[in-house]
């Protein structure tokens, strides 16, 4: 529905799974050898994918989308988003600054683009923007107006420019309260079981870094294909599952940054 695909350049490829469904959305292919692979959903994808040069767009299953989110892939990095993961209005994510930026005595280049990767079941709040480099672990919560810039655990919410994490151990459900009446306000005080709370039971440790890898390695978009359509089908509930920092060591470093930065 009003919704368009260009292809530019070669050696592109587009997988779109059957039952897919898209309300206002491009899909343009800027470059040559990029990916973007849509799983299916019972609701519409309503976004903006640019893809360029060597990118790679993974988008899950079981998505919905409040709004147009817009994706910005750069320099042959990549993008990926889980299952179940649900987008308000105004949200964008970006690999890259985008313009080159410099250090001024060595002149080395210090802005480099960095992939995003984004697990299950994660509520992106209205106007989130998510910047390069970032993960983002399942079952977590992004706040209204968030700037993410550095990467999230599990069960969090975060919120604040920069975000930070705000409450820990915490879930979310998908029904809208706007219209409940007074007995389902009551009834949905307590939640009835544990789904959305993950743990490292059947996780891979830095999982997101192993996907990288593999991408990096791939030769073709053939490989790319093969290595990221088998995660169109959730094999553990707990598979993008990322820990909470161990607080003594996070106290540590930061002690050590603070040294450092008044050296």
């Amino acid at each position: 529905m009003n919704s368009k695909i260009k292809f530019l350049g070669e050696g592109n490829r587009l997988i779109i799974e059957r039952g897919a469904k898209f309300k206002n959305t491009t899909l343009n292919f800027n470059g040559n050898n990029s990916l973007i692979v849509i799983g299916k959903s019972n609701r519409n994808a309503t976004m903006s994918v640019n893809v360029w040069n060597d990118n790679t767009f993974f988008l899950g299953r079981n998505y919905s989308f409040n709004g147009t989110a817009r994706f910005i892939l750069s320099e042959q990095k990549n993008l990926f988003i889980g299952d179940d993961n649900m987008f308000s209005s105004g949200v964008v994510v970006r690999l890259a600054d985008p313009h080159l930026i410099y250090d001024g005595t060595t002149r080395k280049r210090i802005n480099s683009t960095k992939s995003v990767y984004v697990g299950d079941h994660i509520w992106i709040g209205q106007d989130v923007m998510i910047l390069k480099g970032v993960e983002v672990g399942t079952g977590s919560i992004l706040g209204a107006k968030s700037l993410v810039t550095k990467s999230l655990p599990s069960n969090v919410s975060a919120a604040g420019t920069p975000a930070r994490v705000v409450r820990k151990n915490v879930f979310w459900a998908r029904p809208s309260v706007h219209a409940y009446t007074e007995k389902e306000t009551a009834e949905s005080q307590k939640f009835p079981d544990e789904r959305f709370v993950y743990t490292p039971e059947g996780s891979t440790a830095k999982h997101f870094a192993k996907i990288q890898e593999q991408l990096n390695n791939a030769t073709s978009v053939e490989e790319k294909t093969d290595i990221l359509t088998p995660y169109l089908d959730v094999t553990s509930k707990n598979r993008f599952f990322l820990p909470v920092p161990h607080e003594k060591k996070k106290r540590f470093l930061e002690r050590i940054f603070r040294k450092g930065g008044k050296g």
